[in-house]
């Protein structure tokens, strides 16, 4: 009896023990289990903080990666982003001992167990590396034991992978460190997404603001040459792109030529033409269709020769159509997509709206010259047929015009300016239309009366100019080409700076033409003659500073013409009896 009680004595005394075993195992877990969930919730807070701010994304994945080293106390780990247009992973973020060489590279993404887990969307875990087939392995020294990696999702995407190896003081990974390392990662998902959305956001929102910047500075002007470099300049900022390009076609080579071309190396570009169908351009200006390209080297369409005659090496593009009224009249290029491997299908949605504001400002630019050269050819038309009337001005308009544009360039006139000059220049003497064929054709030297009614043709010019409100701006060159600088002159005696500047020009270029052209009653000056008459009456009869700039500019070679033969002369050296 006694030894039987001492048997069931002992069995309790191991049944005691066992279940103190146990309990201490069962307390263990659960200590380990708080301190999880103790370190969840404090990464949660972090987390959330950091999805909170206003951090770049860049910080956000750096963020990320280190609360991930720390929850599972892991000695090493990558954090890797899917690029899917070059069908990649970017060694995004490496914390470790090889950080410093493998941050930035990139991988297939099919390969390894990044690859894997990326592929499969599913999480990943090896307690002996060495034995896996889809290790890569690592050099220089560094000896991985095991790992964990499991993906980052958003909508049901996997978008990277997040991998840790070398739990520190060489234990293993648990279950429980793959449960952490998924939630922190789903987490963080969720806030990558938010900051990703954000960030596209404020990309659209900043990429809208530049084109209705552009479209009003491409409204803001009808000069084609402005709208083309305006055009041009907007691609690289719109679109993020190093270098941009417009290729208009020659209608008479039916050649694509690029009329704009940006970037370091566009001078170089701008001497290649394309023939319709040659190049992704050339394809782009033949089917009227966008075309978007991640790797041209990948496209048979992609002519080298252009970067090899340029020296610049272009790997993404994005080529869109310029249409106007359903006809193709060039293509529009943006070349390397900056921060990524290729412009996105939002950038083409975007780029191809862009292209049709530029159509519309080209076309509305090509109708205004169209207007202008065309008002132009009358006023020159009209000038041409009132020289007609007198057998000795024909081609004075003609050389007046060229003297009055050398002069005004030299004085810095700007292109606005150098508009008005060039319509007053040519309606200078449209006056003379109401002149008399006695006095105007008279082919000797005017009598007093006579002259009097030739200087009222300032005056008549200008009431014919006035009946056109468009033409306001070319009156004052009409009304007082024959003032003095010295107010002696017609019809309102104006002196020094009150004649307009316009004036000043054109009464140079008059008093030239009219000294060095040959009148049936006097053989014209030597152009050197007539040069040292305008010095000697500069301050006097004329602007010395005009004087000056004509001076110039016939010595550098720009006035080059001089009246000849009885055909070729002006009225005015007979109207003034000399300069």
């Amino acid at each position: 009896m006694a030894e039987g009680g001492t048997r069931r004595s002992g069995t309790a005394r191991a049944g005691g023990r066992a279940g103190a075993a146990a309990a201490q195992r069962g307390s263990a877990r659960l200590d380990r289990r708080v301190k999880s969930l103790e370190i969840e919730l404090q990464l949660y807070k972090e987390l959330c903080g950091a999805g909170a701010s206003n951090s770049e994304p860049r910080e956000l994945l750096g963020r990320l990666l280190d609360f991930c080293l720390d929850a599972v106390e892991a000695d090493a780990g990558t954090l890797y982003l899917l690029d899917d247009g070059a069908g990649e992973l970017v060694f995004e973020v490496v914390r470790g001992p090889m950080a410093s060489k493998l941050e930035g590279m990139r991988m297939r993404s099919d390969r390894g167990i990044a690859g894997a887990v990326a592929a499969s969307g599913k999480p990943f875990m090896s307690e002996d590396l060495s034995s896996e087939d889809l290790w890569l392995g690592l050099r220089d020294g560094y000896a991985p034991r095991d790992i964990l990696a499991v993906p980052l999702k958003a909508k049901r995407k996997v978008m990277g992978v997040v991998e840790v190896i070398n739990k520190e003081g060489g234990r293993p990974y648990t279950k429980e460190d793959l449960r952490l390392l998924k939630s922190i990662s789903s987490h963080f998902s969720l806030i990558m997404e938010r900051t990703r959305l954000l960030a596209e956001l404020d990309s659209r929102i900043e990429q809208l603001s530049i084109l209705n910047e552009v479209g009003n500075l491409l409204v803001s002007t009808l000069d084609q040459k402005v709208v083309r470099e305006r055009a041009m300049e907007a691609i690289t900022r719109l679109m993020h792109a190093e270098a941009g390009s417009l290729l208009l076609i020659d209608n008479e080579s039916g050649e694509l030529f690029f009329e704009v071309a940006l970037g370091e190396k566009g001078e170089q570009v701008k001497q290649v033409r394309l023939k319709i169908g040659e190049g992704i351009a050339g394809w782009v200006a033949r089917y009227g269709r966008p075309v978007n390209i991640g790797d041209v080297t990948r496209d048979r369409r992609f002519l080298a020769e252009v970067d090899r005659q340029s020296n610049f090496r272009t790997r993404s593009i994005l080529c869109v159509p310029v249409k106007i009224k359903n006809k193709i009249i060039g293509v529009l290029q943006a070349i390397n997509r900056v921060g990524r491997e290729a412009f996105t299908k939002d950038d083409q949605r975007l780029f191809q709206l862009f292209s049709n504001q530029v159509a519309i400002a080209l076309d509305n630019a090509r109708l205004y010259e169209e207007v202008k050269e065309t008002f132009y050819a009358t006023s020159q038309a009209l000038a041409d047929a009132i020289e007609m009337r007198d057998p000795y001005t024909g081609g004075h308009t003609r050389r007046v015009l060229e003297y009055s544009l050398a002069i005004g360039r030299r004085m810095g006139l700007d292109s606005s300016e150098l508009e008005v000059l060039k319509l007053s220049a040519v309606l200078h003497d449209i006056g003379k239309i109401g002149i008399e064929d006695r006095v105007l054709r008279k082919p000797a030297p005017l009598d007093r009366h006579e002259a009097a009614e030739m200087r009222l043709h300032p005056g008549k010019g200008a009431e014919i100019l006035r009946r056109v409100p468009q033409l306001k701006d070319v009156l004052p060159g009409t009304l007082h080409h024959h003032e003095r600088y010295d107010g002696k002159g017609y019809p309102e005696g104006l002196k020094n700076g009150r004649i307009p500047l316009v004036a000043r020009i054109i009464a140079v270029s008059d008093t030239y033409d009219a000294m060095t052209t040959t009148r049936p009653y006097r053989k014209g000056l030597d152009p050197a003659v007539a040069v040292a008459e305008l010095k000697r009456c500069a301050g006097t009869q004329f602007d010395r500073k005009v004087v000056a700039a004509f001076i110039e500019a016939y010595e550098n070679g720009e006035i080059t013409g001089c009246g000849s033969g009885p055909a070729a002369g002006s009225g005015t050296r007979r109207e003034r009896g000399g300069p």
